[in-house]
């Protein structure tokens, strides 16, 4: 049986520092074609937080959370920032911006229930009531659209609507 593949043995010169060196096509292809994930699991490898006792299925969480992030991250500061900074300068840095940090907010800031003037939308709680009564085409064409939000609740109300929402809140 002749089975036949794209590359055989041909050798290709190649001018590489001022010098003529001999390359099989093969090699020369693959280089060319080689995909970014090949430049990533080689950054990824220069220093790996992994040791040998854990699990397989440890080191194939840990290697996706904190290898593949990191080197994502590296690429995307390089981009903006417009530079070319090494993988391990990179992983020093964002170690050493971590434990700098000083606020950690486990609970973000208190923020009053108040209706504020924003965008438009329609009414949550007219919205709501004529969609389970009717049907949400209907609501969408009859509910009434406000100008109002509450920030707290990140929701739009009419008047009416937030002082009976909120009633329960203020006692």
């Amino acid at each position: 049986m002749n089975e036949e593949t794209k590359h055989n043995s041909e050798m290709v010169e190649k001018h590489i520092k001022g010098k003529i060196i001999k390359k099989p096509k093969v090699v020369i292809d693959y280089n060319t074609g080689k995909a970014s994930i090949d430049l990533s699991d080689q950054m990824s490898s220069y220093s790996n937080p992994l040791r040998r006792s854990l699990k397989w299925y440890r080191k194939v969480a840990l290697d996706g959370l904190l290898n593949i992030a990191v080197v994502n991250s590296l690429v995307l500061f390089n981009k903006v920032v417009n530079s070319n900074m090494s993988i391990t300068n990179f992983q020093t840095s964002l170690v050493e911006q971590l434990i700098k940090k000083k606020t950690i907010f486990i609970n973000p800031p208190t923020i009053k229930h108040q209706l504020e003037k924003t965008g438009k939308s329609r009414c949550f709680i007219c919205y709501s009531v004529m969609s389970s009564e009717k049907e949400r085409k209907y609501a969408q064409s009859h509910s009434l659209k406000v100008q109002t939000k509450c920030l707290a609740c990140n929701k739009y109300y009419c008047t009416q609507c937030f002082i009976k929402d909120h009633k329960l809140q203020n006692n």
